[in-house]
């Protein structure tokens, strides 16, 4: 049976190495399709996705789910890359202290199953903010992003300025720009948590807070392959016990709790005898068994019904970053959401903060968020226009989102969404306050939305068309006033449509004599 356990690591290295790498991908070198097809065989982004639009995911769910009804929980150990993140750490542990030895523990089922029925509770009211906590293919991506992507930036950079000194021009520097400090250290958290727990219980994280760990452990019972162990042949020499990470194996009375076994097939190589075999489920099991599987019921029994009593409205904290300066008020109660997720409330439901596309984003814009989004939506991505800007020809983030907050664009299609509007603060602009020429506003916006017209003597001034305005922030990226922008870009709650710009384009005008104002 050792077999078993080889094909698992196999694949388990497979998708591990293939997810790492999504997040890591700076130069959007992989294919979207292969983005496509192992972010569908993550189980919460796959059914999130479904329930809002059939696609490739609508595959990837079908597939987990026929593979957990066949074999039991082999997703938490082959295909999920905060599972093989802590086999990772077990298996260092064990590096590290060779005496190491788990024991059966009765699972914490009241519990995990509570958290599973208040993620879905809280999901299907608008809330998705214990998903945004415990599902796992999102925190392994915000372990990445906020963890690991800071290094690996800083060593390409360093290696392309080493490579450079002798000629060799490939590598080029890599601006670190969707770095957030609460995003940091609850990533960080999550990795201690993870580890931790790893190191010194096994994969107690999957049994005890993770809701794709419960729904699968349910998802198993009914499986048609079990592990089962043969009293007629078993030696009781409690090896299959000790090498157990899930920790469900109870030697002295033969059980195994199916539900909590993730699959690793551990025990199967380690049994020394023919004690232990992979049955189909009509295999006979003992009364004890049974009984275990009756008492299970009852706790979920028991943690369902009174869960089910505590759905009520999702607590909201408006962001409070508005500013009054000159008599003008600017509104910043709304994030910007990214074009294709259609509005902000919609985009704050279904995301679960994976920041694959934080990850993805060419010009680096999206920031996580905090509390901008609510208390549900913290660390969700944002538009940052004080770091960067949308570039008006890519519409990456919306085709690497796994669980379809963000829709599929093409780059025509998104060009007309307007996801905010420009609003210009008149008497802030270097033209008003300093007497000089600028026009970097107009300059850097694509779709001619902000142009200049004449204002005093050769001075000219940004004039306003939010008829053809994206929201793409180019215009606040680029205008120089500080500490406040002179122009920037409010929020549309619903994203809307622009029309398409005239070919006909208003250019700035400048005194050649002049150096460039800023």
């Amino acid at each position: 049976m050792q077999w078993l356990k080889r094909i698992r690591i196999a694949v388990a290295i497979v998708f591990f190495l293939a997810l790492t790498l999504l997040f890591l991908d700076f130069g959007n070198v992989i294919p979207i399709g292969i983005h496509g097809f192992f972010i569908s065989t993550q189980l919460v982004p796959s059914f999130i996705r479904t329930l809002i639009v059939l696609s490739s995911a609508s595959f990837g769910l079908f597939f987990v789910l026929v593979i957990t009804v066949l074999f039991g929980r082999v997703y938490c150990s082959a295909l999920c890359p905060l599972g093989i993140l802590q086999d990772i750490v077990i298996r260092i542990a064990k590096r590290l202290n060779k005496r190491r030895r788990f024991k059966y523990k009765e699972q914490h089922y009241i519990l995990h199953y509570s958290v599973f029925v208040l993620t879905g509770v809280f999901a299907f009211s608008g809330s998705v903010i214990l998903l945004n906590l415990f599902e796992p293919f999102s925190n392994y991506g915000r372990i990445l992003s906020n963890l690991v992507s800071p290094f690996v930036v800083v060593a390409n950079n360093m290696l392309g300025y080493i490579l450079g000194l002798f000629g060799f021009i490939f590598l080029f520097p890599i601006p670190i720009l969707h770095i957030n400090t609460g995003s940091v250290l609850a990533s960080l958290g999550i990795l201690a948590l993870v580890t931790y727990l790893s190191y010194n219980h096994g994969r107690l994280f999957c049994n005890l807070l993770c809701p794709a760990g419960a729904f699968l452990g349910l998802l198993s019972r009914f499986s048609f392959f079990k592990i089962v162990i043969d009293k007629n042949n078993c030696k009781e020499c409690g090896l299959c016990e000790r090498v157990c990470k899930a920790n469900c194996i109870k030697s002295s009375s033969m059980e195994i709790d199916f539900a909590a076994c993730i699959g690793c097939f551990n025990c199967l190589a380690a049994c020394p005898t023919v004690g232990m075999s992979y049955k189909g489920r009509w295999t006979k099991l003992s009364d004890t068994s049974k009984e275990a599987d009756g008492g299970r019921r009852n706790v979920l029994k028991i943690s369902v019904l009174p869960a089910l009593g505590l759905l009520m409205p999702v607590i909201r904290i408006e962001s409070t970053v508005g500013r009054i300066q000159n008599g003008f008020s600017e509104n910043r109660q709304h994030p910007i959401s990214p074009p294709g997720s259609l509005g902000v409330k919609r985009f704050s439901t279904l995301c679960t903060a994976c920041h694959l596309c934080i990850s993805s984003c060419p010009t680096q814009v999206l920031l996580p968020s905090f509390l901008e989004y609510g208390i549900a939506g913290v660390f969700q991505p944002k538009m940052n226009y004080d770091a960067s800007y949308c570039n008006f020809d890519c519409a990456l983030c919306s085709q690497v989102c796994p669980t379809g907050a963000i829709l599929p664009l093409d780059v025509p299609s998104k060009k007309e969404v307007q996801i905010g509007k420009v609003q210009f603060v008149k008497d802030d602009c270097i033209v008003v306050t300093k007497k000089k020429d600028c026009g970097a506003c107009s300059e850097h916006c694509p779709t001619k939305a902000v142009t200049m017209v004449p204002y005093e003597k050769k001075l000219m001034i940004p004039e306003i068309n939010n008829e053809i305005c994206v929201g793409c922030g180019a215009c606040e990226h680029a205008c120089p006033v500080r500490p406040s922008k002179a122009i920037y870009v409010s929020a549309n709650q619903i994203h809307q449509k622009a029309k398409k710009p005239q070919s006909k384009k208003t250019e700035p005008s400048f005194d050649s004599s002049q150096e460039f104002p800023f």
